[in-house]
């Protein structure tokens, strides 16, 4: 019998060569775009340093003690640590671009993503626009990049419940998920590229944020459903966490807002974990809705893979 911390290992190395094998260029690039980035942030900083670029645009003073990490007024990148972590939505942006390319281009069809490669084009847009977002907004903290970071948060909290809604309105006209709706989907699109501009650029700032928890209930609500009534069509540790990683996302978030394990002058602030906790929270829910329908033993890559890290012999 093999012990069960052997069969851990095992698992651990077939995820990695699966990893490794399928997405080694995405990984690649992902490390290359990391570096660079960060290097552009400091080297930015170091040549440009109190050239009062953001100086005349408008911004309320406060925004300069809002947020834990000390913010130096003079640098062109004005919170460098919180900027660099908004690389996890460009990785993500890769990625699902990436994934839709290669469902495009296979005609892969097993379920509402593969059938459907505008989710992960979508998807991509909104990390990419996310990143963009939130990088012009913590380098600049002025009042026009503000406005495009909270509409970035909208686009974000969009997408699951548009998701959602598709596969309800399958389940109940009783249509698979693997075929192309056309009209359905144009439908959706058109209804949430709808309340997406009117929360962006219509809706006062005191009734969206109880807007945006009514998405977030309406999501729950509708993945609660669908699990319920089609129980073994998803891989549902992604959903789990999904789950932790936003939870711990909006902890680090509230701490970053209160001050709480607040150092300004660290290397790792409250909000960059919220980031990073918010950018893989994304990327899991991503392989959540990705695994609806998916059959391991029908892949034969990755049946190859483990039956070489799982099936060895002691």
């Amino acid at each position: 019998m093999i012990h069960p911390l052997k069969n851990y290992i095992r698992y651990f190395n077939y995820m990695r060569a699966v990893l490794w094998r399928h997405h080694k260029k995405s990984i690649i690039q992902s490390i290359i775009a990391t570096i660079l980035f960060g290097l552009g942030i400091y080297l930015i900083n170091l040549f440009f340093y109190d050239i009062q670029f953001w100086d005349k645009f408008l911004f309320h003073q406060e925004v300069f003690t809002f947020f834990c990490e000390y913010t130096n007024p003079k640098l062109l990148i004005r919170q460098p640590i919180n900027t660099f972590t908004n690389i996890v939505y460009l990785v993500n942006a890769v990625y699902f671009l990436n994934r839709g390319i290669n469902d495009y281009v296979k005609k892969n069809a097993y379920n509402l993503i593969t059938a459907h490669p505008f989710y992960s084009f979508t998807l991509s847009a909104i990390s990419l626009y996310t990143f963009c977002g939130s990088t012009f907004y913590h380098s600049s903290l002025i009042s026009a990049a503000s406005t495009i970071d909270f509409s970035a948060v909208y686009s974000v909290s969009l997408f699951p419940l548009m998701y959602f809604t598709h596969r309800i309105f399958l389940y109940v006209l009783k249509l698979p998920t693997y075929t192309r709706h056309r009209t359905g989907l144009i439908i959706l699109i058109s209804s949430f590229t709808t309340i997406y501009l009117l929360l962006t650029f219509v809706f006062s700032m005191k009734y969206i944020h109880q807007l945006v928890l009514l998405f977030i209930i309406l999501t729950m609500l509708f993945g609660f459903i669908l699990e319920k009534t089609d129980k073994g069509k998803t891989n549902k540790w992604y959903l789990i966490l999904t789950v932790i990683t936003i939870t711990i996302a909006v902890i680090f978030f509230k701490f970053d807002m209160e001050k709480i394990l607040c150092n300004p002058d660290s290397w790792i602030q409250p909000h960059s974990i919220w980031h990073i906790c918010n950018g893989s929270a994304v990327f899991y829910f991503y392989l959540y809705i990705r695994s609806e329908g998916y059959i391991p033993h029908q892949d034969k890559k990755v049946l190859a893979l483990k039956d070489e890290h799982l099936n060895k012999n002691d």
